[in-house]
């Protein structure tokens, strides 16, 4: 699996190759995609708290991925098997609130664990029983047409090209 992932949000190298180019981004818009850069990686007792606030246990493979990248935009953004496209992967905490599991979880806790989201605005999520499926944001709810989008994390990775 050869998968990089660029850290979520703007650094000073990206807001001046915007301004370069005759980007400019509201400036709410453009402090929260800093300070969402500067996010720090989660804790590894940070996340045994937020299973224990779940009731039940998060992929071991997800739970390395958000040691190491804390979320990030895939190199890889399609998945094999559909046509769901992967904007980015969410922090686990962030000050940019939208992009925060720890902010949004409770909109979806009776789907499961967001994990990233599309360019549309829907939602991957990570089920209780492990299985990785589709929210779509269109009718409030998990899609049973998409059915099961990966079986695991590391599954909906290596689908990922």
């Amino acid at each position: 699996m050869n998968i990089k992932f660029k850290k979520f949000g703007l650094n000073q190298t990206d807001v001046q190759q915007m301004r370069e180019y005759g980007i400019f981004p509201d400036k709410k818009t453009l402090q929260n995609l800093i300070k969402a850069h500067h996010s720090n990686n989660p804790e590894p007792d940070e996340i045994a708290q937020l299973q224990d606030n779940l009731g039940w246990r998060i992929d071991e493979n997800y739970i390395q991925f958000l040691l190491k990248h804390n979320g990030g935009i895939p190199s890889k953004v399609r998945i094999k098997g559909n046509k769901i496209v992967i904007d980015h992967f969410l922090s686990f905490k962030s000050d940019y609130k939208l992009n925060s599991i720890i902010d949004i979880y409770p909109d979806f806790k009776q789907y499961g664990l967001p994990i990233a989201n599309t360019p549309s605005g829907d939602s991957i999520i990570l089920s209780l029983d492990g299985k990785i499926r589709f929210f779509n944001h269109n009718i409030d709810s998990i899609d049973e047409e998409v059915g099961i989008v990966a079986d695991n994390f590391l599954e909906l990775l290596r689908k990922l090209y």
